[in-house]
């Protein structure tokens, strides 16, 4: 499948916004993605999200002959792959020129800048070595997917842990993790890729561009840095020349960009080895379940609603529902049944506790003209204690009791044929947009 033609009209909007400072998803020009980090239940598996762009990295490892001109080194092999699972227009069967380029620039950034401790991965001098494989898929590909790949290999480097060994002769004898614990790879440095595109003849720089502002982008910087500062790599593609001077002042804030995303990285491998010592789930469904990894590509999705209208202050609510035959009564009526032998089979089912959260005080609606935003109060999901499961449970047990009250007050008005409704029953459907501020 060929890749969508971009039209001039997209390009000279995009080239447009960029002059003003603007940009399509509402950041600012140097402003990045929200990224996020998951662990899978293995040593070396990690889910690395970046705004859109998603990339699973995965490391293996095997025991086989060193190279005769390193005999005293173990091997790197980094391999990225772009399918037709990341977009439609790659081809499944052989390697774009974008997938070529991902490779080349993760290798200059992770091994040809000497990052591993190679020789900690000999086993036996000119006869056994380690070799490393770090798989890199990408997911899903909205933009700057070399930076996601980066973070995902490198956080996957830092993760993994290889199996311990004893070495009996000849014979090398590699044992589980039950018979002894895995080691740690070294890492020297922790080196990551931070890309800008450039616009306006090379004058405009932005950070973390999407993949329409990367069709329409002129030029492309890639810099290789760690979290010292040091420049490991740097890669230069387009069809404009750069200033010195937005070269120099792009690369001190990727310096900040690539401290900052070290740090994130480190503090999330330290929580992960917390959770594994004390027992608690880890991988990518508990990950789900605690709000780490998300299933949509969007921190905001649509939802139809039956019966349900939003309310915009300084407007009065219009009531279609004049007219109420009887079988919107009889409908209103087996509403109010079900929400009542609901209500008693949840009292009385021990079962549904663990599911029970009460949102009510962590978050307030704030409801526009065809958009209700969910903005979080405490923050953070945090697991609720035996104590507030109870309070919380009785809470909800008083609210049920108020909408049943409220629903028998609105079948006696409906018979008696008032217009007052506290709820519009018509069976119109709306759709609403849900989006969640911390995310």
């Amino acid at each position: 499948m060929k890749e969508r033609v971009l039209t001039t009209n997209e390009k000279s909007f995009v080239q447009k916004a960029i002059l003003e400072s603007i940009r399509l998803d509402g950041r600012t020009l140097d402003e990045f993605r929200k990224l996020r980090i998951s662990f899978g239940s293995e040593w070396g598996l990690v889910h690395v999200i970046l705004g859109e762009t998603r990339a699973l990295a995965r490391i293996t490892c095997e025991v086989v002959e060193p190279k005769a001109t390193r005999p005293n080194e173990g091997m790197l092999f980094l391999n990225v792959e772009l399918g037709p699972m990341a977009a439609p227009h790659f081809d499944g069967g052989r390697q774009s020129d974008e997938c070529v380029q991902l490779n080349r620039i993760l290798e200059r950034a992770l091994k040809d800048s000497n990052c591993v401790d190679l020789e900690s991965l000999c086993l036996v001098s000119e006869e056994k070595v380690w070799k490393l494989r770090v798989d890199v898929t990408v997911l899903n590909h909205e933009g700057n997917a070399i930076d996601c790949c980066s973070i995902a290999a490198l956080t996957a480097l830092a993760h993994f842990k290889r199996p311990d060994i004893t070495v009996d002769g000849e014979d090398v004898i590699v044992h589980t993790i039950e018979e002894k614990d895995p080691l740690k790879v070294t890492l020297f440095h922790y080196p990551l890729c931070v890309s800008y595109a450039i616009f306006n003849q090379g004058k405009i720089a932005i950070a973390d561009p999407t993949y329409l502002e990367e069709r329409v982008a002129e030029a492309r910087m890639v810099f290789g840095l760690n979290s010292y500062g040091e420049l490991c790599g740097l890669h230069l593609g387009g069809t404009t020349l750069t200033s010195a001077e937005l070269l120099l002042r792009t690369s001190a804030k990727a310096s900040k960009r690539a401290r900052l995303v070290v740090e994130r990285i480190k503090a999330a491998i330290q929580k992960d080895a917390e959770d594994r010592e004390k027992g608690r789930p880890v991988g990518f469904s508990e990950g789900i379940e605690r709000n780490e990894t998300t299933v949509h590509a969007q921190d905001r999705m649509q939802v139809r609603l039956k019966r349900f209208k939003l309310q915009i202050e300084g407007q009065e609510r219009t009531d279609s529902d004049d007219g109420q035959d009887d079988e919107d009564e009889e409908e209103v009526e087996q509403e109010e049944m079900e929400a009542t032998n609901d209500a008693s089979a949840d009292a009385n089912d021990p079962s549904d506790d663990v599911m029970l959260v009460d949102d009510t005080d962590a978050v307030v609606e704030e409801v526009g003209e065809t958009a209700a935003v969910l903005v979080p109060k405490s923050g953070a999901n945090q697991w609720l204690t035996e104590e507030e499961l109870a309070a919380a449970k009785e809470k909800t047990g008083k609210k049920r009791s108020k909408a049943s009250l409220k629903r028998k007050k609105k079948s006696l008005l409906l018979k008696q044929g008032t217009s007052e409704m506290l709820l519009d029953d018509s069976s119109e459907e709306e759709t609403v947009t849900l989006t969640s501020t911390d995310m």
